[in-house]
C-alpha cells in the first residue's frame, strides 16, 4: 500500500478476523516500521481466512517556522541566505530603540534599500539576498 507523496503510515497492525485463525500467519516485516510504502503477507494453512490491515496515515507539514538569519554587512549592503523553500522573508531592525519588521514581499520592495535575490548554485539549494542602502540611510 502507498500512503502517497508527503504521507506515511504509522501504527500499522494486521490480524486474522475470520476463519481458522490458529492456522494462519502474518509476516509483519513489511510494515513494522511504518513509512510511505508498506506491505503485508498473510498465509492460511486450512480453510479460507479473512485478514484485516489497519494503519493511520500522517501528513507531515510545517505549519509555522521562524528562522533567524543574521546578515553580513559590507559597507552599505547586507547579505543573507535563506532556504529556497522559505516564505515570508522579512528584515527586523532596531530604529531609535524600537524593533521594526520590514516584510520583503515578492517584489523585494523597501523604501530604504534596494534588494536583489539569486539562487545559490551549490548543493544546499538556498537563496542569497543582497540589500544595498539607498542614499541618505545608514546602518
Amino acid at each position: 500500500m502507498d500512503a502517497g507523496v508527503g504521507n506515511e503510515y504509522r501504527n500499522v497492525r494486521a490480524s486474522c478476523i475470520a476463519g481458522p485463525c490458529p492456522f494462519t500467519r502474518i509476516d509483519s516485516s513489511g510494515f513494522e516500521k511504518g513509512g510511505r510504502l508498506i506491505h503485508a503477507t498473510a498465509e492460511a494453512w486450512s480453510d479460507t481466512a479473512t485478514f484485516l490491515l489497519e494503519a493511520e496515515v500522517f501528513h507531515t507539514t510545517i505549519a509555522s517556522i521562524v528562522r533567524e538569519s543574521y546578515p553580513v554587512v559590507f559597507d552599505r549592503a547586507l547579505n543573507f541566505t535563506l532556504p529556497s523553500a522559505q516564505e515570508g522573508a522579512s528584515i527586523e531592525a532596531d530604529i531609535d530603540g524600537t524593533p521594526m519588521v520590514f516584510p520583503l514581499g515578492p517584489d523585494l520592495n523597501l523604501s530604504w534599500t534596494v534588494c536583489t535575490v539569486r539562487a545559490n548554485t551549490e548543493a544546499d539549494k538556498s537563496t542569497v539576498y543582497r540589500c544595498e542602502l539607498k542614499p541618505g540611510y545608514r546602518f
